[in-house]
Parts: structure tokens; sequence; C-alpha cells
């Protein structure tokens, strides 16, 4: 007996140690560059096939290919941007060089022609053989059809003379190697000068390839049965030539020869003619013109030029505008512009030269927003077309009515225009912008104005027949019939709400949207806040409600799931797929609904999860969706379009496993306003109710949808949810709703009563240890809030806006537009200008009321930031400082509004969590909180060290 229980006692014992080795960890920053992400992922066309990319955020990553039936799986070291040939025999996939390598060459300084190079990876999915093809620059296939592809091979690396003249050798010798040193010297002369570079064009059901040498570019028609390839050579002037191989009778056309430059080639989907600009221009302004041609002529001619009767006096085909086919190839579209003007010959120093802006009161856009733009308006250009069988170009665009919507993919007989010149001005001000609409005939040019001055939301019928728009000023839809000009209310007399009801900017409110439209324009399918309506533009059938209400009754939100992304048109009968969303408890799934009848949606799949990433197999009733939840990554799980026995086949992170992650659930409260709001309450792991917890506080403006988002451990500009309970923190997300003239106010109202609630309703929230973070328009309100209240031990603000009065002039330099509209319009939701409610920005501004603030305070503000000036984290940091309040500002040099380099996104993360973690874990403070960095120091000396109290 003694011996029996001794031998159990080892055994427990042995089973505790390997317990406690397998104890979980908590997450620290050494996991983020290692932590996985499916990047890319494709279903072959006959939905056997499924291939993914699983990468890291720093390092190699892994093309995955299963085979769907089997359930067998293939790897591939660094494969990445997997697509599958349109016969689904073959997949093509880019083979990235090793990241070490990468990052090695980048520190020894490489030319981008040294710099290591991708490799072509195509796999024969059966019999399952691989074939690498090294030096590859990019690769191509049809959409459907033909089993070809073609690639572009960098150009060949220059040969390195090794060869050595010895003074020994015979003179034989000798002239040898100097001819075979200057075989060499010429041989790498011509690499240098080459323009182009090698394109193979390869036939995977039989192996036939074609070789094409000193190739720029290539396009493949949609069906794979033509390529157009371009072949330039020459040195001082381009000797250019166009060629097409049609791959059905392998047969190889010289389209074009000519000396100067070939842009913008296309051809049509049905690979039966081409088009492209050229230009023999030598100077640096070139002129281009228009060339088109049928294949069977074998031969392009041009069609558009400067002199063309119908071009506009003065201009020409834009070498800036895109060149494309219609559906039908009927029609052929082109960009024009006025022609470029030489720039005058530079006969001034530079110190005789001025370089100044001028803000004139009469710009329709801002000096900074022109700059902004500079590119784009440098490159303005208008679309025209060329009817191809009556030969003729209309100018559809032009400097009075800029943007042009065709219909029927370019083969409707109606257009709409779209003029927001004579608006530009307000921009600054009024959020969407105005425009002027317009009815243009596409045979003729002609154009009728239908509305002026509206920015209503609008919707243009594929097939050109209707003009829907949500009307901004009652809230309802209404539909035109573009011939007659006729107007119908659909949505009027209609007991849903078609806008958003939580729309709480002084703007106009938005509608909920358009799913589409069905065939032949015959139906508009649109979103009430929950469900889904079917109406007729031309107003002679009720209105039908798809889902019969369901929706609104049960507090569900469905949409159309659009599985086929090259449909025109909406299924007008049947059944049809849809997602569906409970507002209350944040499940979700999938349901069908019937196009031509009212009934309540037939449930496939819902769950505590978000579902989301829908892919169909083109050919198969076969789709690939993600699943996630805060717990769980969103791999890739595979169903038929029923949903049924929905089978996991990805596992990014097994590593997860070892880690102690967290819960999420959902919190409701009253606000201090009465509203009844939402947020996200997430815990440790190994939450124990009777312990205490410091709580995090993070908020934007509604948050509680993504009850479901997994968030993976990586750095960023906020707190990662996922790190904090990891490591012992309960972290909250309060929703917060607004009142117009009183955003600072009514974040106070939502996020200091949720944050109370919580403290008085769950013991195991440490009162005395609460923090908050935010960015952006976060970070504005928690500088708001702090001066209101106490409640927070500490509390980070990154780009804050700490002045209202000085941020409403102020710019934002990524985008060059004025502050104004954010007050007046949309978030800051101060709902008038800054001479109007001049009380309201002062009321708003926690600059005005920094000696109340007694909480200590991070603030991360960047010197290049585009959106919020960095002078407003300046303003708060120097009164605080001014007021001996503990606050630090965090600068990274040369970063924008968010942190963009791995390294500066680390060490913010790493400084944040040190900053809570001494406030609200009692943690030693780190030597840059307690001594700063000198300046002298900086780049030597990061200061994380932990000081000894």
């Amino acid at each position: 007996m003694k011996i029996r229980m001794y031998f159990l006692l080892l055994f427990f014992l042995a089973l505790g140690g390997t317990l406690a080795g397998q104890e979980k960890k908590p997450l620290d920053h050494s996991v983020f560059e290692k932590w996985n992400d499916v990047k890319a992922y494709r279903i072959s066309p006959d939905g056997n096939w499924l291939a993914w990319v699983v990468a890291p955020a720093r390092g190699d990553g892994t093309l995955y290919l299963r085979n769907l039936k089997s359930g067998e799986v293939n790897r591939f070291e660094r494969g990445e941007q997997p697509q599958f040939l349109p016969d689904a025999r073959t997949l093509l996939f880019r083979i990235s060089p090793p990241f070490d390598m990468l990052r090695q060459a980048r520190l020894d300084k490489k030319k981008p022609e040294e710099m290591p190079k991708d490799t072509l990876g195509f796999y024969a999915l059966e019999p399952g053989t691989l074939e690498k093809v090294a030096r590859v620059k990019s690769f191509r296939a049809p959409e459907e059809g033909a089993p070809w592809f073609a690639y572009h091979l960098e150009k060949p690396v220059p040969v390195k003379d090794t060869l050595q003249i010895g003074e020994e050798m015979e003179e034989e010798e000798k002239n040898r190697i100097k001819e075979e040193k200057e075989a060499i010297r010429k041989k790498n002369e011509a690499i240098k000068k080459a323009k182009g570079s090698d394109l193979v064009v390869v036939n995977t059901s039989n192996g036939k390839e074609f070789v094409f040498n000193d190739i720029t570019n290539y396009q493949i028609s949609k069906r794979g049965d033509l390529f157009v390839i371009l072949e330039e050579k020459g040195d001082s002037v381009t000797q250019t030539r166009l060629l097409t191989l049609e791959t059905g009778s392998g047969k190889l056309t010289g389209m074009f020869r000519g000396e100067g430059e070939l842009k913008q080639m296309t051809v049509d989907e049905d690979g039966k003619q081409v088009a492209f600009l050229f230009s023999s221009d030598t100077g640096d302004v070139k002129i281009f013109d228009l060339y088109y041609g049928p294949v069977k002529d074998e031969e392009a001619k041009m069609v558009i030029g400067r002199e063309h009767g119908n071009m506009p006096e003065n201009w020409c085909v834009s070498e800036h505008g895109s060149l494309w086919f219609s559906r039908s190839g009927k029609r052929l579209f082109f960009g024009t512009a006025p022609v470029p003007e030489p720039e005058p010959e530079d006969t001034l120093l530079p110190e005789e030269k001025y370089e100044m802006d001028l803000w004139a009161w009469t710009d329709g856009m801002l000096q900074p927003m022109q700059k902004a733009r500079l590119s784009r308006l440098k490159n303005m250009n208008y679309l025209a077309v060329y009817h191809i069988a009556g030969k003729k170009m209309v100018q559809l665009a032009g400097e009075n009515m800029p943007r042009v919507s065709v219909s029927m993919k370019g083969d409707g007989d109606v257009a709409l225009g779209l003029d927001d010149t004579p608006y530009m001005k307000y921009i600054s001000w009024d959020a969407g912008g105005y425009v002027d609409i317009y009815r243009v005939d596409m045979n003729t040019g002609a154009r009728k104005k239908i509305f002026t001055m509206t920015r209503d939301r609008y919707s243009f019928s594929p097939g050109g027949k209707y003009l829907a728009w949500f009307s901004s000023a009652d809230s309802i839809w209404y539909a035109m019939d573009m011939k007659k000009e006729t107007r119908v209310n659909l949505t009027g007399g209609l007991k849903a709400v078609f806008w958003d009801p939580l729309h709480d900017t002084p703007s106009p409110t938005p509608p909920n949207g358009v799913a589409g439209w069905t065939k032949n324009d015959e139906y508009i399918i649109l979103y009430d806040d929950t469900d889904i309506w079917k109406l007729d533009p031309a107003g002679k059938d009720d209105p039908l409600n798809l889902t019969a209400g369901y929706g609104a009754r049960n507090r569900i939100r469905y949409r159309y799931l659009n599985l086929d992304r090259d449909q025109d048109y909406l299924p007008s009968s049947g059944e049809a797929p849809v997602s569906l969303f409970h507002l209350r408890d944040k499940s979700s799934g999938y349901a069908l609904i019937r196009m031509n009848q009212s009934g309540k949606p037939q449930e496939l799949l819902r769950g505590d999860f978000r579902f989301y990433g829908e892919q169909k197999a083109k050919n198969a009733e076969k789709l690939v969706f993600r699943r996630s939840s805060f717990e769980e990554y969103p791999d890739l799980w595979v169903s038929d379009l029923r949903f049924r026995k929905p089978e996991k086949v990805s596992h990014a992170n097994p590593q997860q496993d070892e880690y102690l992650w967290g819960t999420a659930e959902m919190v409701e409260w009253t606000s201090m306003s009465g509203e009844l709001l939402q947020g996200i309450l997430y815990k440790p792991e190994n939450f124990n109710p009777e312990k205490k917890y410091p709580l995090m506080v993070y908020f934007y403006e509604r948050y509680s949808d993504a009850l479901h988002r997994h968030i993976p451990p990586q750095p960023g500009h906020n707190i990662n949810f996922t790190q904090y309970v990891s490591n012992g923190y309960l972290v909250f997300l309060p929703d917060v709703s607004y009142k117009t003239g009183y955003p600072g106010e009514s974040a106070y109202n939502a996020v200091v009563s949720g944050t109370t609630y919580m403290i008085d309703r769950y013991p195991f929230v440490d009162r005395e240890h609460v923090g908050v973070q935010g960015h952006s328009w976060g970070a504005y309100q928690i500088a708001w809030i702090i001066t209101r209240t106490d409640l927070f031990k500490a509390a980070e603000a990154g780009a804050p806006v700490s002045n209202m009065t000085s941020a409403y002039g102020g710019i934002r330099w990524q985008s060059g537009m004025v502050r104004q509209f954010q007050y007046e319009e949309t978030q800051s939701r101060i709902g008038g200008t800054l001479w109007e409610k001049p009380w309201h920005y002062i009321e708003n501004s926690p600059l005005f009321f920094v000696p109340r603030i007694n909480t200590p305070l991070l603030i991360l503000h960047n010197d290049e930031d585009g959106a919020v000036p960095w002078y407003q984290g300046i303003e708060l940091f120097t009164a605080m400082r001014r007021l001996g309040k503990p606050v630090w500002l965090l600068n990274y040099n040369g970063e924008p509004h968010h942190l963009t380099t791995w390294g500066n996104r680390m060490d913010y993360t790493i400084r944040m969590k040190q900053f809570f973690d001494h406030y609200l874990k009692d943690a030693p403070a780190p030597e840059w909180m307690v001594k700063g960095i000198p300046a002298t120091e900086k780049g030597t000396n990061n200061g994380y060290q932990l000081m000894e109290e």
C-alpha cells in the first residue's frame, strides 16, 4: 500500500510539474513581430482548392494550398499573391526573397538593381509539380477562359568582370582575354541601356511558350485570347513596336511600329480590338494621339489627334486619362485636356528667383489644398468617347463639368455629369460638397441640368434609365426617369427609417444605402435601418419589404451579400444570400431571402462571432469566409452556399494557446443624459472576481458593434486591448452619443457615467487605479474630461485638439483643407462658426481649463501630423508644464497622424505601457518619465530603465 501511494505521489508531482511547465504566459512586446495574419486567400474556380498566405508582422510568410476534397495541404515558403488560372489546374504565386536578406541588403545600401528579386512559382495542381522562375518582375493571367499566363523578367544581372591579364601571358592569350573583357563591357552596357526585358507567355495545358525580348509592358484580354505586347528599343530615340499574340491560333501580328513613346495600351473584352496613345515628339512636352485597330486588320491607325474636328480648340488627347473600351467594344473612352505648354527657359540664378504662395480670397480651393492636389490638378483630363462604327468623337466632360459617369459599362445612351466647380469654396465649411447634376447624351454630348447645388446622395442605375437620390431635406428616397424627367417618391409613405438613426453630427443625415438595381433597371433595392426593400423607380408597383419587417421587430440588420463582384444587377426573383447582425447582442451570420416576395429570412448560420470576407468559387457552390471573436483569430472556413457543415481550414496562430488572453462581454448603462448606452468589457483569461484589477478606459465614438472583433497583439497608436488584459488589466470601451454644441460634455456624460457604473457595479474594479487612453478625436475628449474630473489616475491623449479657437482656422496639411468644416458640420460638432458661437468653442477647449487638471497626462503628437496641427499638443503641454502638472509629450520626428514605422510604433507602445503600469500597477517609473531624455542623448539613451524607488 505504501509503495502504491508513493508511486501515486510521484505521478501527481510529475503531472503538476508538467502542468506548471505549460502555464500560460502574459503577452509582452517580444511577440508582436512574430504574430501571424492571413494576408491573402483565393478559392479555385472549381471550388476544389484553397490557397492562403500566413505571414508575421515582420519576417517570412508561408503560402498554404489545401485540397478541399482530400484535406491535403502543401506549404510554399515565402509564397505570396496566390492566383489560380481560370481552368483551375495551375496556381501562380510570387516567392519573395528572405526577409533577413532584404533587410541586410538595405543595411548595405544596395542599389535597386542589386536588391534581391522575386521568384515566380507555378504549381500544377494535378499531379502536384512545382516550377520556379527567378528574377520575375510581374505576372498576369486572364480572368476567364484559356489556360495562359505571362511573366515579365527583370533585366539580366550585369556580368562581373573577373578576368585578369598577367604579364607572363603569351600575347595571343592576352588578346583573347582583352576580347572577352570587351565583350563583357559591351554586354553590360547593353543591359544598362536596355529599356525592356524578356516576356514569356505560357500555355499550361501543353507547355507551349513564346518568348519576347525588349518588352516594357503587356496586357491580356479578359478571356486570354489576346496578348498585347509593347517592345521598346533604342537609345536617344525609342523604336516602338506593338505586337498582338492570338493564343487560339498562335498568330503574331505587328500592329504598329514607330519612333516615339507609346502609352495606355488597352484591349477590348473579346480580344478583337486594341488601342493606345502615341507621341513622336522628342521634347520634354509631348502631345499624344489616339490609335485604334481591329486585330483582324493587322494595323492600328491614328483616329484622334489634335486637329480632329470635334476636339475642343487648343486641346489634345491626354496622356493622363484612362483608355478603355465599352463592354460591347463599340465605344472607346479616353481623356482630353488643354495642350500642355513647355516650361519657360530658366535664365535666373537661385538667388534671383522668388518663391511665394498667393492665398487669394477668390480661389475655389485654398493654396495648401491646391498643393496637396497639385499632381491631380496638373494631370486633370476630361472624358471623351470615340464611336467606333461612326468614326465620331464626342466630348463628354469639360472644365465646367469635369466628371461624367457612364451607364451600361459605357454602352448606355445617357450619362450623368457632375460639376462642383462653382462650389469649391464651400467645402471649407460645408461637409460633403455641392454639385450641379446634368443629363448627358452619349451620342451628341448635349447636356441638360437637372439639379442645382445639391449634396444629396444619389444612385445612377446601371442601364442609365433612372437617377435615385436620398433627399436630406425630408429624408425621403426619390427616383427620376432620365428621359421623361418625371419624379417618383419612393419611401415617403413608408413607416421605416431609411436614414442612420445614430447620426449625431450637425450635417445632412445620410441614408442607409443602396444594395443595387435589378436587371433592366426594373427595381432598386434599398436598405432601411434593419430591413431590405424592393422599390419600383417608375412608381407603378407597390413597395415590397423583402424581409417583412423581421429586422425591425427583432433588432436584426440585414444586408445583401454580394458573392459575384462582376455582376451588374441583383436578381429580381429567386433566393439571395444576406448577412445578418443583431444590434443588441452583436451576434451575426447569414440568411436567405426571396427577391420577389416578402417573408421572414431563412436563417442559415448565426453565432456570437464576426463573419466576413466571403469569397465564392466562380464555377462552384463553394464558399470561403472568416470567423472571429475576441478570443478566436479570424481563420478561414469553407462551406457550401447554405453554410452546412462549415469547416475551419487555417490555423494562423497556434502559439496563442501558450499565452493568456481574455474575454469580451457587453455591458449597458444609462448615461447622465438618460440614454441607454452600450460598451465592451474585456477581462483577463485568468479572471478572479475576488481580486481587484486596474481598469483601462478607451473610447472614440461608438465601438460596441465590434464586440466580436479579434485584436491581435501588435504595436499601434492605441493601447493593445489584448496585451493589457493578458497582463492583468480590465479594459472598458464605452459608446458615446453627442449633442450638437457640447461635444466635451457629451463625452463626459457617456464616459464618466459608464466608468462610474463599472466601479459601482463590479467590486473587482480597483477604483483607485483607473486610466484612460485615446487618439485623435478620442484624445480631444480625454483632454476635456480630465479638466472636469479626477476620476482617472493617469491619462494618455494622442494628437489631441486642445484649443478649438486656434484649431478652427488651422489646416489639415495632408489634404490642405481648413478645419472649419469639422467644427461646423462634422466630428467636432459645434454646429456654427467661431464668431457665431465663440463661447461654445471656448467651453469645449481644454486649454482654457488647464488649472483644473490634476491627472498625469502623456501626450503623443508628431511634427508631420496632417490631420491635427501638432501645435495643439504643444499648447496643452506648455500650459500644464507651466502650472507644474505632470505631463510628457512624445514627438516622433517626421511621422504623420498615425505612427507608420515599426520602430516608432514599438517604442510608443512600450512607453505607454510603462506609463500606465507605473500609475495603475504601482510599477517603478522608467528613467524617461523621471529624468526625461535630453537632446544631447537623443538616439543613444531610450530611458526604458526602471528607476529604483
